[in-house]
């Protein structure tokens, strides 16, 4: 209302016709959140259905909420002044006409700041806000100029949407939902969320998994879902559509996944900046029982009944497979120090992370390149599934690719949960030929190399004398170990090398054979590195390549191959075929498997914890 002057609410009542006035709400702890207009200037068609009332606790919970979302802390710190502002019942006309001048200064600020997410939750908060104050002492001018700067930032957020950036939709919503009146904001919270279920629907799969690749995407991702729900709800005392709230819950599940001890990210360095997962945590103790305990597990080290000594019985499974969005999640357990892989295989280089208690120490492409002769063999088609299983003793995802010249990579990543042991390997095939066939392929000589991509805050240490690399910051994080090279580095010369190129470990391995298996053997466990630190005398580390025989003859390791991993006191045995599954025998163990990995009792015996069984391959 161009030129209106503050008036006695009466006065005002008398001279603007009903349909168009601001309701004044006597109480001093609530306002309606149904404004119907600000004016002839601001609004179409007045909606005289009310939306509920906003409570002074809830609106200074959402902006402390707000804060603690912010990666600033000067963002997050004028929040926290603005949540102190509308906690003062103390507040009149006079402070209020202040406090709006403070929203404006607010909003006028928010470019300042570096990040995009910081300035679409300033402005967020500053519509809260406005809907408080005025809601309880009526509209003014500088009010009046608020909305046409929300109005505006409104339309650079639908055209930030266009783009594909979606950051905007949370701010888009609340203006839309809050202001409904007020002429195009209705159309700012229909494109929000005709967004929001389009992106639900596409990124989360079947069984929960999201479609996305880093661990920080999706849970800024999973959060915004989730902060959606509920302003969606808050505002207008709607639900979603039944399908996407279902989907919403299974990827607030597949988060937590994700999260360490404390439900925090894991970071790359201690102390890291990072942004709240509060959301996720809120949504998932309102979901499942299982979800519930989980999360209260993560927070408090404590299960629902405040046991502190607790055991896993009643959480979430620890590994979760999507088979639709090709990713997976796994982890060693939810207790403090567990070990996390999450593996991404829709693009030709696989994603790949890894977690070493709540420290970053593996993320990025998984790269691989294939030379048969000298001559590169690039890979054919999309990767697909060929095998996953998880239980109790081992997780294991195995995916495949066709090669150019008629070879098959098969890509692995195990994971031991008791003994926080990561197990990456590459196995070049050729899959028409069994036991006994000959074939010129057979003649090649083949080269691979694969990387992975370090994060910058793990130093890596080569050893001197062998070929074992050391991962650490303040504290070893990993130990990676070659098994397919011989330990020591003179002796492996011509095999290949496992190097370091900056904040990349590079796996290269040469075969003068047609087929090869390539793994790298990564050890997380802080006990046993701890050890193997202080103590090396006393704690060695060792790893040979066995003997495999079939029918009482040992084959060449273009046919299977065989090994025995040792750290401090524990030892595994680890056997792979790359021809076909036969009975075979190395180690006293007997087998016929493609695939085995066990560990060795103190008695010589190998206590089987995965084998994967030719015929029982999922494709």
């Amino acid at each position: 209302m161009p030129g209106l002057q503050r008036k006695h609410a009466n006065q005002v009542e008398s001279e603007i016709p009903h349909s168009y006035i601001l309701p004044l709400q006597r109480s001093s702890d609530s306002v309606e959140i149904g404004v119907e207009a600000f004016g002839a200037k601001y609004f179409g068609k007045p909606n005289s259905q009310r939306r509920g009332k906003l409570k002074r606790r809830e609106c200074v919970r959402r902006m402390k909420d707000l804060a603690g979302l912010c990666g600033d802390k000067e963002v997050s710190q004028q929040l926290d002044t603005l949540s102190q502002i509308i906690g003062d019942k103390a507040s009149d006309s006079r402070k209020t006409n202040e406090d709006c001048s403070f929203l404006g200064d607010c909003l006028r600020a928010r470019t300042r700041w570096a990040h995009d997410a910081d300035q679409w939750l300033l402005g967020e908060a500053v519509i809260w806000g406005l809907v408080w104050f005025t809601g309880r002492f009526g509209v003014d001018h500088s009010a009046e100029q608020l909305i046409e700067d929300l109005v505006q930032i409104g339309e650079a957020g639908l055209q930030n949407v266009a783009k594909g950036e979606l950051s905007a939709i949370p701010y888009l919503l609340t203006l839309g939902e809050l202001l409904k009146d007020v002429a195009d904001c209705q159309h700012c919270a229909d494109v929000a969320r005709e967004n929001l279920y389009r992106e639900v629907q596409e990124h989360v799969g079947n069984d929960g998994g999201v479609g996305l690749e880093q661990s920080s995407e999706i849970l800024s991702t999973v959060t915004r879902w989730v902060r959606c729900r509920d302003i969606i709800h808050t505002t207008s005392g709607k639900k979603l559509v039944k399908e996407i709230n279902k989907k919403i819950d299974k990827a607030v599940t597949f988060a937590v996944l994700l999260l360490c001890n404390s439900g925090r990210a894991a970071t790359e360095v201690t102390r890291e900046s990072q942004r709240s997962v509060a959301p996720i945590l809120q949504a998932a103790s309102r979901g499942r029982k299982k979800v519930a305990a989980t999360v209260l597990a993560l927070l408090e080290g404590k299960n629902a009944a405040g046991d502190v000594r607790w055991t896993e019985k009643g959480l979430c499974q620890r590994s979760l497979f999507d088979e639709k969005q090709r990713i997976a999640v796994f982890r060693s357990g939810w207790k403090r120090g567990a070990t996390r892989v999450l593996v991404s295989y829709r693009d030709q280089s696989p994603y790949l992370e890894i977690v070493a208690g709540d420290r970053l120490v593996i993320a990025g492409r998984w790269d691989i390149e294939l030379r048969c002769n000298g001559k590169e063999l690039p890979l054919v088609g999309a990767w697909r599934r060929t095998w996953w299983d998880a239980n109790d003793n081992a997780i294991y995802l195995e995916m495949s690719v066709d090669v150019e010249g008629g070879w098959r990579l098969e890509r692995s990543v195990l994971l031991l949960p008791k003994d926080k042991v990561v197990l990456l390997a590459d196995a070049v095939v050729v899959p028409e030929l069994k036991y006994g066939d000959e074939s010129e392929m057979l003649a090649a000589d083949l080269q691979l190399q694969s990387s992975l991509c370090v994060t910058s805050s793990i130093k890596i240490d080569t050893c001197e004398e062998t070929c074992e690399v050391f991962g650490s910051d303040a504290k070893p994080r990993f130990l990676a170990v070659p098994l397919a090279l011989d330990e020591w580095r003179e002796s492996s010369r011509g095999q290949g090398s496992l190097s370091v190129s900056g904040q990349q470990l590079d796996l290269k391995l040469n075969a003068a054979a047609g087929r090869l298996y390539a793994p790298l053997w990564i050890d997380c466990n802080a006990r046993r590195l701890k050890q193997l630190q202080e103590q090396p005398e006393c704690n060695q580390r060792t790893w040979r390549q066995l003997t495999v025989a079939d029918t009482r003859e040992a084959i060449s390791a273009d046919q299977a191959v065989s090994f025995r991993v040792q750290s401090c006191l524990d030892q595994w045995f680890v056997y792979r075929s790359l021809d076909e599954a036969r009975n075979r025998t190395a180690l006293g163990c007997n087998m016929s498997s493609e695939f085995l990995v066990g560990r060795i009792a103190k008695n010589g015996v190998v206590k089987r914890l995965l084998e994967v069984v030719e015929d029982h391959v999922l494709y």
